[in-house]
């Protein structure tokens, strides 16, 4: 049998950046059109919004990458099919009209109403000033139509700002855009309130997301790797399939009983890489999962190894899905074309020791592809190098271990632990509704962890919060003036969505949860603010900084590793000071007892057990 090469792998290895001919990929440069694009539901929602009678202007802003003009070009097919399949020649169609229409100068097709529909693909392709001049055209579109404009945050701002200028011809209207957006990061809500204007921020947008279908992540590697089988039928003639990592990474992906809990795994990395506080676009997660698909090989490296030993196996192990996942084999310059890479090695199994994985691990179970020869790692040792070499050789082959049984394990509750992530389920309770609110164990420790922020260390479990005087954040000796004491009780934590309702003070669902791929990334601490009437300070915690405050509440010290996280959260922890108390009586914390002092007759201090 010849050697084959598939072209479906071809395809795939065109979302990885690290050649020159790929370094700009988007989607414009897909050159399968037989290809399906990604159920997103920013598309439902825009095909909805487009209709809404008092719509004239949608902004889609957010990172390169997150798949704007994909977006618009998706839009326009369906609009041309009705209830229709989306055909390659539609596509393609819709691809050149925005190429050639896509500075919004002219209609690029009209809503199902009617209307005419103006597409500007990239505010970044214009100067600033034409670019302010462009938003105030479009908040008005000609012939009563939509305008549709896909801009980054920054180039947007910049060019509000340029409208914003009286003094230089501005009209100041284009500013309602960066109020909608920044209405959108407070309460969720992607509309003004007249309903004219739009703004979805997809940096919300998730490739994990807590939905039925599992996001993104799920739907490519099924896409990939299980649907349409005929797309690998020529590795079964392929003379190098025995020893050819690529295809071993397809049959663990589409396995029919170990497949499923493997793909669920690579997507709950992704998404606790999300809660970290990391912006994984889709090209990003398009370029991870192909290069973790094929371990950065193309079918000619593959049948040149074979070429060179037919019954080689030592060579693959770099290459399979669970290692190549985490980048080991690029450079750092590769990894920082694509930076979800950073965020998922910061969660990487392979480095995380726990007794309870470790003792079941065997080198012997390791399939096909052993990470490396026993005979290098088991031989005596004579001299200290020789020390120093085996254990190298055995810490990389327990992360090779590790790595693989993190994949296949059927438990996956234990897994952000095996991430290095000891509070995760914690932080994933607070978001279900229905958990038990007499169970305050994530409030405590969240309290607890921002006391000991401000030095405070306090054994056993408190009914109450000590908020410092901010003069002593930073400066602390053996004592420290107490600013305010708050009761546990009023104290809630609750969700990003739950926050947005309770800011936006109309009880209404935040639009932004179905205007795109949704994921809670961040939890919230509300306290009650000093001031009665006032809106209770919310101390916002990602996955990482929850996981930061979790550890600081049982005892570690790491003020110079994590000072700027420290500082944020002092700052957010002084609105909290009560600087109205003018009583003779201050508390104060010596060590970890509390005392007050009270001032007497002659300007006397005295000191008593508070």
């Amino acid at each position: 049998m010849p050697l084959e090469v598939n072209k479906h792998v071809q395809r795939i290895r065109r979302y990885q950046p690290f050649d020159a001919d790929t370094s700009e990929m988007i989607y414009e440069l897909q050159a399968d059109w037989t290809q399906s694009l990604f159920p997103v539901v920013t598309l439902t929602y825009l095909l909805d919004a487009i209709e809404r009678p008092t719509m004239k202007t949608i902004v889609l802003t957010g990172d390169a990458g997150h798949g704007k003009t994909s977006l618009c070009a998706s839009l326009l097919a369906e609009l041309r099919v009705d209830a229709e399949t989306v055909t390659p020649e539609i596509r393609k169609t819709v691809f050149r009209e925005l190429s050639d229409a896509g500075d919004a100068s002219r209609p690029i097709g009209q809503t199902r109403s009617g209307r005419p529909l103006y597409i500007l693909k990239d505010l970044s392709e214009l100067s600033v000033p034409a670019g302010a001049r462009k938003l105030v055209e479009l908040l008005d579109p000609a012939d009563g139509g939509v305008a549709i404009i896909c801009a980054n945050e920054g180039q947007l701002r910049k060019c509000a700002a340029e409208d914003d200028n009286l003094d230089k011809g501005g009209t100041g209207r284009a500013k309602i855009l960066v109020t909608t957006l920044t209405k959108g990061i407070l309460c969720g809500q992607v509309s003004d309130p007249d309903g004219t204007v739009t703004v979805i921020n997809l940096n919300y947008q998730s490739v994990a997301a807590d939905s039925s279908n599992g996001g993104l992540i799920l739907w490519v590697l099924k896409q990939w790797t299980t649907t349409q089988w005929s797309r690998w039928k020529s590795c079964e003639t392929c003379d190098a399939r025995v020893v050819c990592p690529i295809l071993a990474n397809r049959i663990e992906l589409s396995d029919p009983t170990r497949g499923p809990q493997r793909r669920a795994a690579v997507r709950d990395l992704f998404a606790a890489a999300e809660r970290t506080g990391a912006v994984v676009t889709t090209r990003q997660a398009l370029s991870v999962i192909s290069y973790m698909l094929t371990g950065g090989l193309s079918c000619e490296n593959v049948h040149a190894r074979y070429q060179r030993s037919h019954s080689n196996r030592l060579w693959q192990a770099p290459h399979l899905y669970h290692q190549a996942l985490f980048g080991d084999r690029l450079t750092q310059q590769q990894r920082h074309l694509v930076p979800a890479f950073f965020a998922l090695r910061k969660l990487d199994p392979g480095k995380v020791s726990r007794r309870q994985v470790d003792d079941r691990l065997d080198p012997d179970t390791a399939g096909d592809f052993p990470p490396a020869d026993a005979g290098s790692y088991l031989q005596k040792v004579r001299t200290s190098r020789d020390a120093q070499k085996q254990a190298e050789q055995l810490r990389s082959v327990y992360t090779f271990l590790r790595r693989a049984d993190f994949f296949n394990s059927d438990d996956d509750r234990d897994r952000f632990a095996r991430m290095g992530l000891l509070a995760g389920d914690d932080f994933v309770i607070v978001q279900d509704k229905n958990r038990d609110p007499a169970d305050t164990r994530v409030r405590d420790r969240f309290l607890k962890g921002l006391e000991a922020v401000q030095g405070i260390h306090r054994a056993g479990s408190n009914p109450d919060f000590l908020i410092l005087d901010p003069a002593f954040f930073t400066h602390r000796g053996r004592a420290a003036v107490i600013s305010r004491r708050v009761p546990s009780k009023g104290v809630e934590v609750v969700d990003q969505v739950t926050l947005w309702q309770v800011r936006s003070q109309t009880g209404v669902a935040p639009e932004m949860q179905n205007a795109v791929e949704w994921l809670n990334r961040a939890i919230y601490i509300r306290i009650p603010a000093v001031v009665a009437g006032q809106d209770a300070v919310s101390v916002e915690a990602d996955l990482l900084r929850f996981e930061l405050l979790t550890r600081w509440a049982a005892g570690l010290r790491s003020e110079v590793q994590h000072e700027a996280e420290i500082r944020g959260l002092s700052g957010s922890l002084a609105e909290l000071a009560d600087s109205s108390n003018k009583d003779d009586e201050i508390q104060v914390l010596a060590g970890n007892t509390m005392r007050k002092l009270m001032i007497d007759v002659g300007d006397k201090i005295r000191s008593v057990r508070a």
